[in-house]
């Protein structure tokens, strides 16, 4: 499974829905756009050595990996964008790794985020939008 921002903040706070869905995958995957979204927020927000903290020990458990992209993860990010264009639908940059990577990994992909909606269709069961 491979989460995105919105579902790692989901995660944090809790959320019963996110945790279920955790419950049924050995392994968590975070792409590096994420940690970098995240870092971003921490940088603006009131708690950043806090929140940096807590994103270590996550990022440290066993279960839990780091996915960075690939020449073949930049072919399919085109590939995305190019789909993306074609609909006339935007999708940020860093949204368009995280379903590059999720794509390249044959992992599904959890997000609150609706503009994931998109690729319904490209990756069915292996997209889930709570």
């Amino acid at each position: 499974m491979i989460i995105d921002t919105s579902a790692y903040t989901e995660l944090r706070k809790g959320n019963k829905s996110i945790l279920d869905v955790i419950d049924n995958f050995n392994e968590l995957a975070i792409p590096l756009p994420v940690v970098a979204e995240l870092s971003y927020g921490f940088m603006y927000g009131s708690r950043l050595q806090e929140n940096e903290k807590v994103l270590q020990i996550f990022l440290s458990q066993e279960n839990v990996r780091i996915l960075s992209p690939t020449v073949n993860t930049t072919k399919i990010y085109a590939e995305l964008a190019v789909m993306c264009r074609q609909a006339g639908r935007a999708l940020s940059h860093n949204d368009l790794w995280i379903a590059a990577l999720a794509k390249e990994e044959n992992l599904t992909l959890v997000t609150f985020d609706k503009d994931f909606s998109i690729f319904e269709e490209l990756m069915g069961d292996k997209l889930i939008i709570l």
